[in-house]
């Protein structure tokens, strides 16, 4: 009877041991720093960072578009100069259209 009882409490401790063992090897997979969790988030940043990427360079697609208009096209500067900086050509005259007001 007491070989049984020995089995047992071997059986009980070896079913431990790998259940410890199991539980260990699946804490370091998912939590490790290359771990599942770790995984997703970077990749979460990873994504965030390629939108602000592609964003940044439309940004800087368009900046190029204006600059190079600027330097090829005499009109655009003269257009720049005239709205933005209120420049006018000698002899002409500037007249300023007040807005209408909506009646309420």
């Amino acid at each position: 009877m007491k070989l049984f009882k020995d089995w047992d409490n071997k059986k009980k401790a070896n079913v431990f041991i790998w259940l410890m063992l199991i539980i260990t090897i699946i804490a370091y997979i998912v939590f490790s720093p290359s771990g599942i969790v770790n995984r997703y988030i970077l990749t979460k940043k990873n994504n965030v960072l390629k939108l602000k990427i592609a964003k940044e360079n439309q940004i800087n697609d368009s900046l190029n578009k204006q600059i190079n208009k600027i330097l090829n096209d005499t009109n655009e500067i003269e257009k720049i100069a005239r709205e933005k900086y209120g420049m006018k050509l000698p002899g002409e005259k500037i007249y300023i259209v007040p807005s209408k007001k909506k009646e309420e």
